[in-house]
C-alpha cells in the first residue's frame, strides 16, 4: 500500500483545527490556494471526501473527523519529540490558543505567564463552557479555563479557584438592606439567567431543582453584562460568581443563604497534549497562581481528570 504524503496530512490537519482554509494558510506560513490544493489532493488520491465545502466555511465529514483524530495525536507526537531532542527549555517564539468561559480569571494567568514567557503569541477566545470545552476538544484550543468541568478521560485539569454565586438585586428592592436572601425568596420574582452553557445558570438550576423550587418567571439573556443590566433596570433578580463582580451602585449583591451555589475553576488542556513545552510553561502558571491568596483551589480529588 502506497503511503501518504505527510505535507498533505499536514494541510487537512491545519484545516480541521483552524475550521478555514484561509486560517490554516496563515498557520503554516503558506497560501490558501496552497492549502486548499493539498487538502484535495489528498482526497483524490485516497477517493474519499475529508471536508464539506460552503459559503459558510468548512467542516469535517464524518471519515474527516476520524482521520482527525488521528492526526492530532500525531502531530502532538511530533512536537514533543522535536522539543525533547532539541532539548526546549526556553520558549522565544510560537503560539497558544486560549479559552476562557470568562475574561476575569483567565487575563491574570496570561499576564503572568507574558510575563516568564515574553516571546509566544497569545490567541483568547472567551464563551461560554460548553462553546469552549467543545474548542478544547476539537484542538482549535490549547489549553482552557473554565468551569464545573465533566469528568473526561481525554482531559487534563489543574483546580485554580472556588467562588460563591452571589444574588444580583436592584439597589433599591426591598430585599437588598438583608444580610443574605434564599433561593425561595428570589423565585417569587422573574429570575434573569444566562443562556443554556453557562455554568452559572447550571448551578443556579441545580440548586432548585435541589430544593424542589419552581421560579414564578425566568428571562433568558445571553452575557453577564446583559443579565446586570437587566438587573439594574428592575427586570427581575440575577445571579453572578463573586469573580466577576464589580462596584455599581445600581445593583445589590447578596449571599444565597440555605443553598450551596460555588463554581470551581480549572485551567485544562488535552491529557496528550499536556507534555508541549507551550502548554506545561502555561499550565505551570496556573499550578503557581492556583496557589496565591486569595485564590481558594478546588477539591483535589478532581485534579488530573
Amino acid at each position: 500500500m502506497k503511503s501518504i504524503n505527510f505535507a498533505l496530512l499536514r494541510a487537512f490537519h491545519a484545516v480541521a483545527s483552524q475550521g478555514s482554509f484561509t486560517a490554516a494558510a496563515r498557520l503554516m506560513q503558506v497560501t490558501q490556494p496552497t492549502v486548499s490544493q493539498q487538502v484535495k489532493l489528498l482526497e483524490d488520491t485516497c477517493a474519499v471526501r475529508l471536508l464539506e465545502r460552503s459559503r459558510r466555511g468548512v467542516r469535517v465529514t464524518e471519515l474527516g473527523a476520524d482521520l482527525f483524530v488521528i492526526t492530532r495525536r500525531l502531530f502532538a507526537a511530533e512536537q514533543e519529540a522535536t522539543e525533547l531532542l532539541t532539548g526546549v527549555t526556553r520558549l522565544v517564539s510560537g503560539r497558544l490558543a486560549v479559552g476562557a468561559d470568562s475574561p476575569f480569571h483567565v487575563m491574570k494567568l496570561i499576564g503572568a505567564f507574558q510575563k516568564q514567557h515574553p516571546g509566544p503569541e497569545i490567541a483568547l477566545s472567551v464563551g461560554n463552557s460548553t462553546a469552549i470545552l467543545a474548542a478544547l476538544l476539537s484542538t482549535r484550543l490549547d489549553v482552557a479555563v473554565i468551569a464545573d468541568l465533566p469528568g473526561d478521560a481525554r482531559l487534563f485539569a489543574i483546580p485554580l479557584r472556588r467562588d460563591p454565586v452571589l444574588a444580583m438585586l436592584p439597589a433599591g428592592h426591598r430585599l437588598a438592606a438583608s444580610g443574605s436572601v434564599t433561593l425561595a425568596e428570589m423565585a417569587m420574582e422573574r429570575l434573569i439567567l444566562r443562556e443554556k452553557g453557562s455554568v452559572t445558570r447550571a448551578v443556579v438550576e441545580r440548586a432548585l431543582a435541589d430544593q424542589e423550587i419552581m421560579p414564578a418567571s425566568v428571562m433568558e439573556i445571553e452575557s453577564r453584562e446583559a443579565v446586570r443590566e437587566a438587573v439594574a433596570g428592575g427586570l427581575g433578580l440575577g445571579f453572578v460568581s463573586a469573580a466577576e463582580t464589580m462596584p455599581d451602585p445600581r445593583i445589590a449583591l447578596l449571599p444565597v443563604a440555605g443553598a450551596r451555589l460555588e463554581i470551581d475553576e480549572f485551567v485544562v488542556c488535552l491529557r496528550e497534549r499536556r507534555r508541549l513545552a507551550i502548554v506545561r510553561a502555561f499550565l505551570q502558571t496556573a499550578e503557581q497562581a492556583a496557589l496565591s491568596p486569595p485564590a481558594r483551589t478546588a477539591s483535589g480529588a478532581r485534579a488530573g481528570l
